[in-house]
């Protein structure tokens, strides 16, 4: 088990204060959005008073129908020991947590010492069951964080299954607040939020060299095959558009020599790729509340997208859509944005205005009156 690092107790907060534990599967080198919201409202939990705690393990796995269980946790305990090798006392480099944030890497499962008032999260599906199960052991409140539908790591009966058993329920987007309607599930709906110092705006699309950026993944729903052949069919028609890309992995196969590719941008640079963009392209088949687009629009880009619940529940009618898997019809809503730069203009500005409306300070209150905790001394 490791320690980001000594965490003093948060100014304002008393010893015996409410608790928040949000339960997270093993540390990632790498940004993932989903951690990324987590960490965002744990920086700003903290900062009201709150203590706060995460916990990130692969055990997690081991809970999966069909997992070979002590396979899983012998993987587990080695990926574990890796990461106190590789990060030592900080092992989450590509963002910056609140040193008052207790975080923790274990090869087991979490073991909070919980009591009643205090608040256990799951951020993924497979974190779920152990959150309920600690969490009514010592009459915690126990939330699931529904950033997906996620049929990549569980069965569509394990999810459901796994949502039933928890306290609360709060989804990102409208589209997974009716996933849980239909089994019967009540839930809190807390779109994400997007800090936009972190996005400065750039030029007025205007004034920006021609060019189109996308997210290139090998997650299935997300579509690299779409992704690439709605650039090639842009660069057949307008050879001068500048084409980039980035992702996690090393450059795709198949992605042509003329789209450049930035893998693993720091945030920093991501933010300058954000704000040179005239288009942010969009080819995923589904998403939860897909950050990059909305991270575009912060910086100035316009957006073009497949016509998916986790797109519009950030940028509503203010981007062009094409139905998934339609890389003929994105290619040509990118060559329709760039035509009329007035009217993309005009898009990007509304939906900067929106997304920008929406803090972490404002997403946090509502997050602890969902979650139930707070005691009049520590308020958002």
């Amino acid at each position: 088990m490791t320690r980001q690092s000594k965490s003093p107790r948060p100014e304002g907060a008393r010893r015996g204060g409410p608790q928040v534990h949000f339960f997270l599967l093993g540390v990632s080198a790498t940004p993932i959005g989903g951690y990324k919201v987590v960490y965002e409202y744990a920086n700003t939990l903290v900062s009201h008073g709150f203590h706060v705690t995460l916990w990130h393990s692969r055990a997690f796995y081991a809970d999966l129908p069909g997992a070979r269980r002590i396979s899983a946790r012998i993987k587990a305990a080695a990926r574990a020991l890796q990461a106190r090798i590789r990060f030592g006392r900080r092992p989450i480099s590509w963002f910056e947590i609140d040193p008052r944030v207790r975080v923790r890497v274990s090869a087991g499962y979490p073991n909070p010492r919980l009591r009643p008032g205090d608040a256990v999260v799951a951020s993924a599906v497979e974190t779920t069951p152990r959150v309920a199960k600690a969490a009514a052991r010592a009459g915690a409140r126990s939330v699931a964080l529904i950033q997906h539908y996620e049929t990549w790591a569980a069965s569509e009966s394990f999810i459901q299954r796994s949502w039933g058993m928890v306290d609360e329920r709060i989804v990102i987007a409208p589209w997974l607040g009716d996933l849980c309607k239909l089994n019967g599930l009540g839930s809190h709906l807390i779109p994400n939020a997007i800090d936009p110092l972190a996005f400065p705006r750039g030029k007025f699309l205007r004034e920006r060299e021609p060019s189109v950026l996308s997210l290139i993944s090998p997650h299935v729903y997300k579509r690299a095959d779409v992704v690439i052949a709605a650039l090639e069919g842009i660069h057949r028609a307008a050879p001068e558009i500048t084409l980039r890309a980035f992702g996690q992995e090393t450059r795709p196969e198949g992605l042509p020599e003329y789209v450049s590719y930035y893998h693993a941008p720091s945030p920093a640079l991501l933010a300058t790729l954000y704000g040179e963009a005239v288009v942010y392209l969009c080819g995923s088949d589904a998403e939860g509340w897909h950050l990059p687009p909305a991270e575009a629009t912060m910086a100035g880009a316009a957006v073009v997208s497949t016509d998916i619940g986790g797109v519009r529940v950030s940028m509503e009618d203010d981007a062009l859509y094409a139905r998934p898997a339609d890389s003929v019809a994105l290619a040509q809503r990118v060559l329709d944005t760039m035509a009329d730069l007035e009217s993309a203009q005009e898009r990007a500005d509304r939906a900067r205005a929106r997304i920008g409306a929406r803090t972490y300070e404002t997403n946090a209150r509502d997050l602890a009156r969902a979650l139930r905790i707070g005691d009049g001394k520590n308020e958002i």
